[in-house]
């Protein structure tokens, strides 16, 4: 649902997905992205990986590197460690350009997670409204 919004929806609702949303760059804004999808490094690397969603926008605006987890427990500071590591080696690969890392968690962060988000400059959210079939205006 997460990759749906992105792809048909928040470009046209861009303030209440980005009030939705924690820690953004000021100048951020939803566009209509040149593609969403699950991105998978090839199985050639010496250490394949996977990103839950990236989402291409054009060069002079913000892509959007993304983690999506729905499970039990809190996203911790070891998981967004790992996931800044993902993140850097699909910007190299990719050539991103100008881009925002940001996590997605039903089930919250933890306390020291949170702190590392903002150390970083990356975006955060667990409002259940991205997994919604609508989004209200």
């Amino acid at each position: 649902m997460v990759s749906n919004h992105l792809k048909y929806r928040a470009f046209e609702s861009n303030d209440l997905f980005c009030a939705m949303m924690n820690n953004l760059p000021d100048d951020f804004e939803f566009v209509q992205y040149q593609s969403v999808w699950k991105y998978t490094a090839s199985p050639a690397l010496k250490h394949s990986f996977e990103i839950d969603v990236f989402a291409e926008a054009l060069e002079d605006q913000y892509s959007l590197i993304g983690e999506v987890k729905n499970r039990l427990s809190p996203f911790s500071v070891s998981e967004a460690t790992a996931f800044v590591e993902k993140s850097n080696q699909l910007i190299q690969l990719e050539n991103v350009g100008k881009h925002v890392l940001f996590v997605y968690s039903m089930k919250g962060f933890t306390q020291d997670a949170i702190q590392f988000f903002k150390e970083k400059g990356i975006a955060w959210c667990e409002d259940e409204c991205w997994l919604d079939n609508v989004v209200y205006q």
